[in-house]
């Protein structure tokens, strides 16, 4: 194939049918391939609006097909191949940072009910990932794996937990992603992020049980 001829003959086509060439191109690359291509152009793109019920819809569609398998690629792991990461875990970690990142747009916007309810079905899948359930597969996983990390979706997290939440509820999900945080050198901040979100009574309750269950913070 002559790079230089080719490019010469696609100068000759109309834009939706050098889009449509696009789209087939991004289908037939994995996902390595997709960010060294688009990766640069998506991050650049501005965010679309997002509604809070077609969200959850997508998060409870992500959570159905994380938990029968779809992302689930295992291999013999070996001294050549251990270092390897299937196609189908870079997609799944792809999707639930996708999905964390709309969730936090819901916060912005102040949809805090929707917000809550898909942070809390993605939270349970990462819960679930980091456990060993089989949801992805590779030598080592994590949360670090998630793209752009994770501090600004705990941050959003909190921030419509603190809306929703009794002091109780606040608590009781704030404290395990505070302990999680605490086994990973505080790299979400979540402590900060809950203490800064809550107001005076759910604050004093998360201190008390922080206390009590002698969780490490910063």
């Amino acid at each position: 194939m002559n790079k230089g001829q080719l490019f010469e003959f696609l100068e000759t086509f109309d834009p939706p049918a050098l889009l449509k060439l696009l789209s087939a191109a991004y289908d037939a690359m994995e996902h390595d391939q997709r960010q060294a291509v688009f990766g640069a152009s998506a991050k650049a793109q501005p965010p679309t609006k997002v509604e809070g019920e077609a969200l959850l819809d997508e998060v409870e569609d992500f959570r159905r097909e994380s938990l029968a398998g779809v992302y689930y690629a295992p291999f013999a792991i070996n001294s050549k191949n251990w270092t390897h990461v299937p196609e189908e875990t870079n997609e799944w970690f792809e999707r639930l940072g996708d999905l964390l990142q709309a969730s936090t747009q819901l916060t912005a916007h102040g949809d805090h009910l929707h917000a809550v309810a898909c942070f809390g079905i993605l939270y349970e899948l990462i819960d679930a990932m980091e456990r060993g359930k089989e949801i992805v597969f590779a030598d080592e996983i994590g949360g670090w794996m998630i793209p752009g990390g994770e501090k600004q979706a705990i941050a959003a997290y909190m921030s419509s937990l603190a809306v929703t939440a009794t002091p109780g509820e606040f608590t009781m999900i704030a404290l395990p992603l505070i302990r999680r945080d605490s086994w990973q050198a505080f790299t979400t901040q979540a402590y900060a992020s809950a203490v800064s979100a809550a107001s005076e009574s759910q604050r004093a309750h998360l201190e008390a049980e922080i206390r009590r269950q002698q969780v490490k913070t910063p």
